[in-house]
């Protein structure tokens, strides 16, 4: 008896599930493990000390549960595993990040040491790049006014 209780519990540890719901003002999930459904639980974060970065899985995600000792009411969400057609990088090489059409938010400055490349438009200061126009535009060599809003 204790032997399959032992075994139960190993077998706990490390599990791969799939994201049923998710609350994303607790940060938690609820996965489903086989026939069994979590209660909602923990999504750790890549950081969460001076530095953040937060994620959330997807309804539908397969993902990595792990549980101390094999106890899923201590369990949560460790990240996820790429399945074919579902995040799969197109350049194991480059980076990316695919916010399946949501919105990044950086709160800090950002130095970047190369080029940017953008296939959209650049706003600042509610001045955008593209759309924006210059006053005081006289024909010849000299140079525009700053850009009107």
């Amino acid at each position: 008896m204790a032997t399959a209780e032992a075994d139960r519990r190993i077998g706990n540890v490390v599990q791969l599930g799939r994201v049923v719901s998710i609350d994303t003002t607790g940060q938690k999930a609820r996965v489903r493990i086989g026939d069994i459904e979590t209660t909602d639980i923990p999504v750790a974060q890549l950081t969460s000390g001076k530095i953040k970065f937060h994620w959330m899985p997807s309804p539908g995600e397969q993902v990595v549960v792990l549980a101390p000792s094999g106890d899923l009411a201590r369990a949560f969400v460790q990240g996820s595993v790429p399945q074919s057609g579902h995040g799969v990088a197109p350049d194991a090489e480059t980076p990316t990040i695919d916010l399946g059409g949501g919105t990044l938010s950086i709160i800090g400055d950002i130095t970047v040491d190369g080029d940017i490349t953008v296939t959209g438009d650049v706003v600042a200061s509610d001045i955008s790049l593209v759309k924006h126009t210059h006053g005081g535009v006289i024909p010849g060599g000299g140079s525009t006014g700053v850009p009107n809003g």
